[in-house]
C-alpha cells in the first residue's frame, strides 16, 4: 500500500473520531495511532486494577471497554464490573466516565458500550468480596496467635 493511501485512511478515521464533543481535531496526533500487522489502525490503552494482565495494550481503533478488558486477560474474581472507570486524556477537559459491564452482560437496560480513544485508561476496581476475604483472613490470623499464646501460657 502506498503512503498517501494510508495517510488518507488515517485522516478519515481522525475526522470520524472528532465527532466526539470533548475531542477537537487538534487534540489528535499522528503518534496516537499505530498501523497494526493486518494494516488495521490501532490505539494504545492502559488497563489497571482487577484484570488478569494489567498493562498497556494496542487495540483496534473502535474497540469497546469490553474488548479492552478481554485483551487484558479478563476480570479477576474480585473485579467490580459495575464500577469500571475510564479516564479520557484527549480534549480540553480530561474527564472520567463510569461504565457498568454488569448491566451490559446481564442485559438489564443494556447501554451501548463505551468506545475507547487513544490514551484512555481503564480502571477495574475491587469489589466488596475482596475486603471481606482479607478481613476474615486477618481475624483468623489473630485467632491463631491468641490460641498459641493461650496454650503457651497455660503450660507454665
Amino acid at each position: 500500500m502506498n503512503k498517501s493511501f494510508l495517510t488518507g485512511v488515517l485522516w478519515a478515521v481522525l475526522t470520524l473520531l472528532t465527532v466526539n464533543v470533548f475531542a477537537q481535531p487538534s487534540d489528535f496526533k499522528k503518534d496516537d495511532f499505530y498501523l497494526g500487522q493486518n494494516q488495521q489502525l490501532e490505539i494504545e490503552i492502559h488497563v489497571w486494577g482487577e484484570v488478569n494482565r494489567p498493562g498497556v495494550y494496542r487495540v483496534p481503533d473502535g474497540s469497546t471497554v469490553l474488548d479492552v478488558i478481554s485483551r487484558a486477560g479478563g476480570p479477576t474474581q474480585y473485579a467490580a464490573l459495575g464500577r469500571i472507570k475510564v479516564s479520557h486524556t484527549l480534549g480540553q477537559n480530561p474527564r472520567t466516565e463510569k461504565s457498568d459491564l454488569d448491566k451490559y452482560l446481564s442485559k438489564e437496560k443494556a447501554d451501548t458500550l463505551m468506545v475507547m480513544m487513544p490514551g484512555d485508561a481503564v480502571m477495574v476496581p475491587r469489589n466488596a468480596r475482596f475486603f471481606w476475604k482479607d478481613a476474615v483472613r486477618f481475624v483468623a490470623d489473630l485467632a491463631v496467635i491468641a490460641n498459641v499464646y493461650y496454650l503457651i501460657s497455660r503450660n507454665r
